[in-house]
């Protein structure tokens, strides 16, 4: 399968020829004494010189913090003196101006009527750069309060994030960008087109457009006497956009108002990929953790966190949440994805049992013979390494990291899928880690988010046996490990397969696991760590009763070539026939997702984790930013649907169909039928 690379096209640079350069400012240049006769200036942060302060009618009177796109809305007059001055915006007009709620730390800047107003100061700092501080209380300054899309408040004048750089802007002779564009014929879900990046004196930012809000052109309103350049990209999957080389010399032509650029963008149908949820959420809210599986009648889920606190189990509200569709594993085309479903509510601190707080890191299987979906997943208020589950005391009472299952069935009267409510199972599964003395050996868990396994060939209960594997802390040591769980009866009750101990486990140093079942019915446990995946392998002794052994634990980059770089990022096997896939990014960075496979050998003998490290060959999916995946069986048996996380936005959710007769050598393809 083919790589889709950004297109990063260098098209011009524009020099100046009037004003004096911005590190020369001093604070008597940049005010105004009227916002009618007024000097415009640019706001961008010192810290991190991609955001700049804006003000959009359309969100109310909220100041916020937005990548810096040089528009009328990043524009302000200081009309005033650097001991007092009044903030105006360009889009609110004479009649308003910046007011904070109080003098304090915490208080928001908004838009109010101009009498009303804050009276404000600068502070110049030894690297050029101003504090923004009310003129009462100069050891508060404007702060970002955590980047792009945040209210404007106040923090201490030290935090080096509420440290500012003030630059006159030319609103006489903007730069428009105009964009021509093609849009129809494209997925559904492929809303976020990709960016244009500015790179004004040096430092880059990055605009990004919109399917449904993309404007005929744009305008900016860049500093007097800068250097500036702009590239087309990155691109979002989907899409192409290209600069119009024929309106002159590196695609742009100097008129007496300005400088013109044309951007043209199309569908690129060649593109299967699909965004099924971007970060952040229309609420500013990021997406993480993917899991994915096909039910026995066709229908492939897509299920993972949505997190209004911002980060992990333990911060916050964290919910469940889900897209089906019908044909992503036949047409590739993504019109069928349902919308958005909440299976999981987090509740967040209005929580009134602990374990409602917050639901995340889905671990997913959807049973090969009844159509319905067990989804185990962590939830409560406990971030993982602080759980003390067998340890509680007055003053720290026993809280655990939780456990939550909940079951999604078909319907079959109404043709429609049900999600029930969620149910803790904490104490169903931490009592089943004891030591030799009956005490707790395991003080905090989770199921490693993904995939759960479920077997072809064993089935002892009611379903075929289903495997997961948790990561866990041990009571004493406060070593983390790994184990693998198994059920025959769909999760209602789970086994430990192994022994109990530190010095038992398939992972003795394992963070986020996961298993997959061998063609002989033995058990592959991989878990993640830099430079590539722990490898163990569980053999039975005696299906019925769960009994066997783990052969010992290898480290696939030392004994084999399933390798790539430093980082240490949730991954995921899958065996389809005699070939056996492993997803993982391969940069040193969590960047460069792939999806490695090999063959088999129909020996069950050599199916030991020190040959099972060897003979891989990797398929790159992924050419940018990129972190945890996971992986199903799409319902044709031949292809596999990749879901995986992405740029943009710190992560969003990508679905790719990988079809296999493309990709695999056609020896290798026919081993997907044995």
């Amino acid at each position: 399968m083919k790589t889709y690379r950004f297109i990063s096209l260098l098209i011009f640079a524009i020099i100046g020829t009037t004003g004096i350069p911005a590190q020369q400012e001093s604070a008597g240049n940049i005010f105004s004494k009227s916002f009618r006769r007024g000097i415009p200036v640019h706001i961008t942060n010192n810290r991190d010189k991609s955001y700049a302060i804006k003000y959009d009618s359309a969100e109310g009177s909220a100041i916020g913090s937005g990548t810096a796109s040089y528009s009328k809305e990043e524009i302000w007059y200081l009309v005033g003196n650097a001991d007092a001055f009044k903030l105006y915006s360009h889009t609110a007009g004479k009649k308003h101006a910046v007011k904070l709620e109080s003098n304090e730390s915490g208080s928001a800047a908004t838009m109010a009527r101009a009498g009303e107003a804050t009276l404000f100061a600068l502070t110049r700092q030894e690297d050029g750069s101003y504090t923004i501080s009310p003129a009462s209380n100069r050891e508060q300054s404007f702060n970002m309060f955590g980047g792009a899309g945040r209210h404007i408040k106040l923090y201490s004048s030290n935090d080096k994030g509420g440290h500012w750089n003030i630059t006159p802007v030319d609103t006489e002779m903007p730069l428009t960008i105009n964009y021509k564009a093609q849009t129809e014929g494209g997925f559904e879900t492929n809303t976020m087109i990709g960016g244009v990046t500015l790179n004004v004196n040096g430092n880059s930012s990055h605009v990004m457009l919109h399917k449904e809000n993309l404007p005929e052109s744009t305008q900016c309103y860049l500093p007097v006497g800068a250097e500036v350049k702009i590239e087309a990209g990155p691109v979002c999957h989907g899409w192409k956009m290209e600069i119009d080389r024929t309106k002159g010399e590196d695609g742009i032509v100097a008129t007496g108002k300005g400088h013109e650029v044309d951007i043209e963008i199309a569908v690129d149908k060649e593109n299967r990929h699909q965004y099924l949820f971007y970060t952040p959420s229309n609420e500013g809210h990021p997406y993480r953790i993917p899991a994915i599986v096909t039910t026995a009648n066709g229908y492939v889920f897509a299920i993972n966190d949505y997190r209004p606190c911002g980060n992990d189990i333990g911060y916050g509200e964290v919910d469940l949440v889900l897209r089906h569709s019908t044909a992503a594993g036949k047409e590739w085309d993504g019109h069928s994805w349902s919308q958005p479903v909440k299976i999981a509510d987090g509740l967040g601190d209005k929580a009134t049992e602990t374990w409602l707080t917050g639901f995340g890191d889905p671990a997913v299987v959807a049973d090969r013979e009844k159509n319905e979906i067990l989804v185990m997943s962590v939830c409560g208020n406990r971030i993982c390494w602080h759980g003390n589950y067998g340890a509680g005391t007055p003053e720290n009472p026993e809280n655990p990291n939780r456990i939550a299952r909940t079951r999604i069935k078909y319907n079959n009267e109404t043709g429609e899928w049900e999600a029930g409510a969620p149910q803790e199972v904490t104490y169903e599964i931490y009592p089943l880690f004891k030591d030799s003395e009956g005490k707790a050996h395991s003080s905090s868990m989770f199921i490693g988010a993904g995939r759960i396994a479920q077997s072809s060939k064993i089935k002892v209960g009611t379903h075929y046996r289903i495997y997961c594997a948790v990561w866990t802390i041990s009571s004493t040591t406060r070593q983390h490990h790994n184990y693998a769980l198994y059920s025959d009866d769909f999760g209602e009750s789970w086994h430990v397969l192994g022994k109990i101990g530190y010095e038992n486990s398939p992972a003795p140093r394992g963070n986020e696991p996961k298993c997959e079942e061998l063609p002989d019915g033995s058990v592959l446990l991989s878990s993640r760590k830099g430079y590539g995946r722990y490898f163990n392998v569980f053999r039975y002794t005696d299906v019925e009763k769960g009994e066997g052994k783990w052969e010992g634990v290898v480290s696939t980059d030392v004994a084999g070539n399933l390798k790539w770089g430093s980082n240490d990022t949730n991954g995921e096997p899958l065996r389809i026939g005699n070939v056996l896939f492993q997803s993982a990014p391969t940069g040193n960075s969590r960047s460069n997702v792939s999806v490695f496979y090999k063959v088999l050998s129909e020996d069950a003998a050599t199916y030991t984790p020190t040959e099972l490290s060897k003979d891989w060959t990797e398929i790159k999916v992924s050419d940018r930013g990129s972190a945890y995946s996971s992986m199903c069986i799409l319902p044709d048996g031949k292809s596999i649907g990749l879901y995986y996380e992405e740029e943009p936005g710190g992560y969003s959710m990508v679905y790719v169909p990988l079809i296999l007769e493309e990709i695999l050598p056609a020896d290798v393809f026919k081993e997907l039928s044995r």
